[in-house]
């Protein structure tokens, strides 16, 4: 089958075939600030080209109106094909001067990087700190519809409401260099260094959060016309702002902290293992990429106890390979990754963080 689909593409568009990358493979680590794909297609590093939205539909295009194959057929050969658009988001501190998570109340959970949101690679280009600015904790309300998306899309294409297909984190880091037992050294078991996915997104507002920022915000002017204000609002909320401060979190978990009433992000002391990207090995003195591949795909049973021990042996959260993060993912979706560190002495040391996250169109 595959190699009917790649004789159909190969003979439309030789040079812009993808080629999934070997699992085992090291990808370098990152260097400048943080960053973007434009929203045009390149070829990476490893000759593999990645397309722009616009080269998804040329291609399909060409293989409808030329090839004259059938649309649903041609759906199929470019999903096949693995023939996606994608985003990507990285930061860069270097070996030399890392970035460094301390275990200890304050700084033991630390933000590190956000991506694009899901199906709009040119967001966020008038400023890289909008990758790496936490963001202040409010919880997710109502989903915006997928035509809410579609207004703002530049893409003549019909947008799909659950359309991730695959995010990748390549991460190059490692811990303090000594500690945990014996019996764990040179392993990844018993390590409190690790890292875990968030997730963002732009919701209708709650009658609890709008309560929270009507607290938060100086009060109105006596002249002013609560009925116009209250229009005002229900029209702003008919589409999604696409505003960094209006995001809500998914995940962590967003709670209402009982001392001050105020939202704050709950991070449970242990590794949550459905979002559980990797973890740094035990006593490794030299900094290690890691490239966790999560597919829309995959099909790894989170009870199955033998599979589970396989992805912790190697640093992995035990309950990540079943593709479920991947394919619940919304359009619009912004995903996150957030270092950890935990216990006395315990220091996570990155280097670097790098997230892509490909779509179907």
């Amino acid at each position: 089958m595959w190699n009917a689909v790649n004789h159909i593409l190969t003979s439309v568009l030789p040079p812009v075939l993808p080629i999934r990358p070997h699992p085992d493979s090291q990808a370098a680590p990152a260097h400048g600030t943080t960053a973007k794909d434009p929203t045009t297609g390149k070829m990476d590093a490893e000759g593999v080209y990645k397309p722009s939205i616009t080269d998804v539909i040329v291609v399909k295009a060409m293989l409808v109106k030329g090839l004259g194959i059938p649309v649903e057929l041609v759906d199929s050969i470019v999903e096949l094909a693995e023939y996606w658009p994608h985003v990507t988001a990285e930061v860069s501190w270097g070996d030399e001067r890392p970035n460094q998570v301390h275990s200890g109340p304050g700084s033991e959970n630390q933000f590190l990087l956000r991506t694009p949101p899901l199906g709009f690679p040119d967001w966020g280009a008038d400023s890289t700190t909008t990758y790496t600015r936490t963001i202040r904790p409010q919880p997710p309300g109502e989903d915006f519809s997928t035509s809410s998306f579609q207004k703002l899309a530049k893409s003549p294409m019909t947008l799909l409401a659950q359309p991730c297909r695959r995010v990748v984190f390549t991460i190059r880091s490692k811990d303090q260099g000594w500690g945990g037992s014996y019996e764990d050294q040179d392993t990844y078991r018993g390590s409190w260094t690790w890292f875990e996915a968030g997730l963002e997104r732009w919701c209708k507002k709650t009658q609890v959060s709008s309560q929270q920022e009507q607290q938060q915000q100086p009060s109105a002017s006596d002249e002013s016309d609560p009925k116009e204000d209250d229009n005002e609002d229900d029209g702003q909320q008919q589409q999604p702002s696409l505003k960094l401060e209006d995001l809500s979190t998914v995940i962590p978990q967003v709670v209402v902290d009982p001392q001050d009433n105020e939202f704050k992000f709950n991070h449970p002391l242990l590794p949550e293992e459905h979002v559980k990207i990797q973890c740094n090995k035990l006593t490794e003195r030299e900094y290690i990429t890691h490239r966790v591949e999560w597919s829309y795909d995959d099909d790894i049973d989170p009870e199955d106890e033998v599979a589970a021990k396989k992805l912790h042996e190697v640093g992995r959260g035990e309950r990540t390979g079943n593709g479920e993060f991947v394919k619940n993912m919304k359009i619009g979706d912004v995903v996150t990754v957030w270092g950890k560190a935990r216990f006395g002495g315990w220091v996570n040391n990155i280097s670097s963080v790098k997230v892509e996250v490909y779509w179907a169109v």
